[in-house]
């Protein structure tokens, strides 16, 4: 078991690039989350530098990699250019990089070559950054496309779990460990995340783990299914916002079809054992008024923009 340090780049007042109101610090421990979900169910120890959004110094970022004995320390970034045609990713090691360093950068930036239609390649540089020099264990910073421009953002979002596996797919190389999906988990899980793959092309590992992926995954389904449907113009990030509350219709017994099964879905993540096929039944209204009950919510069996919020958070 290796020892991998996240550090999910900026942070509280330090919301690093920003472009009509998306900041970098976001995307960055978004990422940074789902990458630690990911190599944590690959069997390594995480440390996350950050796990909310509150301001860490820099030396800091340095000294808990240090401290935790870490055989990788990764930052996670997007990019920002005054100019909106800027894009693309880039990987940095430090000013005088190490071969391990320079191997590791290479394994990580081929996995990302091969996520379709992902970011223009700027390739690997060095630079003296803090977090890279005051770092004792092999250390990278991850250019994640740029947040001035709208395509880079575009593939952030739309790609953003292939994005995170190829990733820790390149982390689990450089630090040997086992490039495999873990084996067993619960079969309508299972279900779930090939139902996901097949009709969002969520890009998921079918594991029957219910982690931040799946979840993530699960959101952004209800984004494209209320964009089809309802044309609701909803980003498809994963992010349960204002917005996409906004939006939420309400569903009740009776009703049937995709959102249903998003709904069913999202039960049975939140530990309701039900059936996940499309059908707004008596157990399925059964399911929500025991998860409204318990999460404080009006229990009335229907799912409007309160319950959404509850069963999609």
């Amino acid at each position: 078991m290796a020892t991998i340090v996240i550090d999910p780049g900026h942070g509280g007042y330090d919301i690093g690039g920003a472009y009509f109101g998306r900041q970098e610090k976001d995307d960055n421990l978004r990422f940074s989350l789902a990458l630690a979900d990911y190599l944590r169910r690959h069997g390594e120890r995480v440390v996350l530098t950050r796990s909310g959004d509150y301001f860490v110094p820099l030396l800091n970022r340095s000294a808990i990699s240090n401290s935790a004995g870490a055989n990788l320390f990764v930052s996670i970034h997007r990019n920002a250019f005054a100019l909106p045609s800027a894009n693309g990713m880039e990987i940095y090691t430090r000013a005088y990089p190490s071969a391990v360093e320079v191997r590791d950068a290479s394994l990580i930036l081929s996995e990302l070559l091969k996520v379709p239609n992902v970011f223009r390649n700027r390739g690997i540089h060095r630079a003296d950054f803090s977090v890279l020099r005051n770092t004792r264990a092999p250390a990278l910073l991850i250019e994640l496309g740029f947040i001035s421009n709208e395509q880079d953002n575009q593939i952030f979002d739309t790609r953003f779990n292939e994005l995170v596996e190829a990733v820790g797919k390149g982390i689990l190389e450089a630090v040997g460990g086992a490039v495999v999906p873990p084996q067993g988990g619960d079969a309508t899980v299972r279900q779930i995340q090939s139902t996901l793959n097949s009709r969002y092309n969520a890009g998921l590992i079918v594991d029957g783990i219910a982690g931040s992926l799946t979840k993530n995954a699960l959101v952004r389904a209800l984004q494209q299914e209320y964009n089809t449907q309802f044309n609701a113009g909803l980003t498809v990030d994963g992010i349960f916002g204002p917005r996409t509350r906004s939006a939420m219709r309400l569903f009740r017994q009776g009703s049937r079809g995709n959102i249903v099964w998003l709904i069913q879905a999202a039960l049975y993540l939140k530990g309701e054992r039900i059936a996940v096929d499309g059908i707004f039944g008596p157990l399925t209204d059964s399911a929500v008024r025991r998860f409204q009950a318990s999460h404080g919510l009006s229990v009335d069996g229907i799912v409007g923009p309160n319950t959404f919020e509850a069963l999609f958070t």
